[in-house]
């Protein structure tokens, strides 16, 4: 009987809905945070983006956006863009013996550091470090090597560092984040941990 019952309020629920919804028409504009057609980007245009931020020097560093969150880019960065592999210019101020003499964000250790143990694939097997492991969960990210010199993957400084612009956010962003240490809203302990969870 209590089946029935709950069957009974399902399909009323479900009928409800159906004629509710039978009246409103979803067009790709209305699923789009753009208001545009999400099928046809031909009309799309791009936001109008201010980026009017001071020039390096005279900016205030911006608190991160979480915890070992790649810092957002405070200054203005007209002329230091594009960046090469050959032909970086955020390396001037913020390699980590500079950056403290001209008030830059120094580049912490991660990017001093090889994320990528040597693995290779041998008759089927993986070898890691000249070793046979047993399946693909042996070789972890967690394991890592200090550099001597800056890490050629981290050449591409806005790759994950992004300049702000003065515009309107799509949707409300109500994230607020926790620090475990008051430092780390300017600094990195990425590397003390980057193992937490994983052993």
């Amino acid at each position: 009987m209590i089946k029935k019952g709950i069957l009974s309020v399902i399909a009323i629920s479900c009928l409800a809905i159906s004629a509710y919804a039978a009246d409103k028409v979803i067009t790709p504009e209305s699923l789009s945070l753009r208001k545009t057609d999400i099928v046809d980007e031909s009309k799309a245009a791009p936001v109008d983006a201010k980026f009017d931020a001071k020039a390096p020097g005279q900016a205030k560093t911006l608190e991160r956006s979480y915890e070992n969150a790649p810092p957002l880019i405070p200054h203005s960065v007209d002329g230091l863009v594009p960046i090469t592999i050959k032909n970086n210019q955020c390396l001037g101020c913020h390699m980590p013996d500079v950056a403290k003499g001209v008030g830059a964000t120094p580049i912490p250790e991660s990017h001093f550091t090889d994320f990528r143990p040597k693995t290779e694939l041998k008759d089927g097997k993986i070898v890691k470090d000249g070793k046979v492991v047993a399946n693909t969960t042996d070789v972890t990210v967690a394991k890592f090597k200090k550099l001597k010199k800056l890490n050629p993957a981290r050449f591409n400084c806005t790759q994950c560092h992004v300049p702000q612009a003065n515009v309107k956010p799509l949707v409300k962003n109500n994230f607020k984040p926790e620090f475990s240490d008051e430092k780390l809203k300017h600094k990195s302990d990425l590397l003390k941990v980057i193992n937490e969870g994983v052993k």
